[in-house]
């Protein structure tokens, strides 16, 4: 049997191309500022904190958390195995990597069915973990690591029999954000539902969209103490850089509880989306929103309601003002039993000054409760095409209380 120092995680994962890609892949991580690499890893900390970056984190810190996943056995297990499905065959190599890492049996059945994955790369990946699991795993108790501190923040941290964070249940943590024109306040309450103190109260805000979003305060916080039955809201400041705002926070909550433990709360992601708060109505005429519409990108979709056509176009009207939209066109008629209802609005956007153009197209028979809506996007910012139809087709639906029919 090989030595423990010879089966590395580069073995692991299977040698060529899988090697290769995983080096290319780190030395892309390398790149950055040791300072960067060392606060990307100062942030995975807790399982839970590795769980949610290797959600939602831009792809080097997904990489990292998923290696560093590979060190809390079993209880990562599940994590590993959502990163099998991820769509980048980078992590999905490592993910089989790391559960070949971990030398245990129960690692077999996760790693099976994905033999099917369309990726050459991932698939040898999984073949030849499954192999090394075949001649080297055992059944283990299973329980939980958390990785050591290095000095060289830039290794990977793959060999560390430590021990993790606990996880606690009992220290709750609610996450709110509250939207207004080129600001967003991000709002953390945590919640001492123990009969104890806790001490040293670490809350942080490990990911956010940064294209959009700039930090006004601090992202890391501490409370001294909060006692029990106690409560500790937090508010983090956001400058908007931009006229839409959407993506996941990812936060950690860590406290010390009343027997001197390190512990970790579930504290989870949300995710945030703003956008009309960023528009301005445009007051134009029908005739220079024709000649505006030549020059922007368009977007469109068809949606079925179930709500009367009247209904709905009064509904709609109603929103226009509400999504900062100025109705520039606004017209209905009823011809044999037919509704048929058109709007158009537009907007200016407050930060990168994209025009926004809208209009919605309805019909439907007089008194029956079925509509066919028509939401056409046109944009100076192909970004936000998508995201506007989304959010107006929701807001239509909570309004009226009403579901798509297909």
């Amino acid at each position: 049997m090989a030595k423990k120092n010879e089966r590395s995680i580069t073995s692991a994962l299977g040698g060529g191309e899988s090697v290769s890609r995983l080096k290319r892949a780190m030395k892309g991580v390398m790149k950055k500022p040791n300072d960067v690499v060392a606060k990307m890893l100062s942030n995975l900390t807790s399982i839970q904190a590795c769980k949610d970056a290797a959600l939602t984190g831009d792809d080097d810190l997904r990489l990292l958390a998923v290696c560093r996943l590979g060190e809390f056995g079993e209880a990562a297990f599940e994590a590993l195995d959502i990163s099998l499905s991820d769509e980048s065959a980078i992590i999905r190599t490592v993910a089989a990597g790391m559960l070949a890492f971990s030398e245990d049996e129960a690692a077999i059945a996760i790693l099976k069915p994905y033999l099917v994955d369309n990726n050459e790369t991932v698939r040898e990946a999984i073949i030849y973990s499954l192999g090394w699991l075949d001649e080297y795993a055992t059944e283990k108790e299973h329980g939980t690591r958390i990785p050591d501190k290095r000095e060289n923040p830039a290794e990977i941290l793959l060999e560390t029999d430590a021990v993790p964070l606990k996880t606690s249940e009992d220290v709750e943590v609610i996450s709110t954000y509250t939207t207004l024109p080129e600001s967003l306040e991000f709002g953390m309450t945590v919640e001492n539902k123990t009969l104890e103190p806790i001490h040293e109260v670490s809350i942080k805000i490990l990911m956010y969209p940064s294209e959009s979003l700039e930090p006004l305060d601090s992202l890391d916080q501490l409370v001294e103490t909060i006692p029990p039955g106690g409560i500790e809201a937090l508010i983090f400041g956001f400058k908007v850089k931009s006229e839409l705002v959407e993506g996941e926070f990812v936060t950690s909550v860590q406290f010390i509880d009343s027997n001197g433990e390190d512990v970790a709360a579930i504290s989870g992601n949300i995710f945030v989306r703003s956008l009309f708060e960023q528009y301005l109505p445009l007051e134009i005429t029908p005739e220079e929103l024709l000649s505006m519409k030549s020059e922007m990108k368009d977007w469109n979709r068809e949606h079925s309601l179930a709500v009367e056509a009247k209904e709905l176009f009064e509904t709609l009207k109603e929103l226009f003002p509400i999504w900062n939209l100025y109705t520039v066109q606004s017209e209905s008629t009823e011809r044999d039993g037919m509704f048929m209802g058109i709007l158009s609005g537009a907007a200016h956007g407050r930060i990168r000054e994209d025009n926004l153009i809208v209009t919605l197209t309805l019909v439907g028979r007089i008194e029956d409760n079925l509509s066919k809506l028509r939401i056409d996007v046109l944009s100076e910012d192909p970004e936000v095409l998508h995201t506007v139809a989304s959010v107006l087709f929701e807001a239509v639906q909570r309004k009226l209380g009403v579901i798509e029919i297909d």
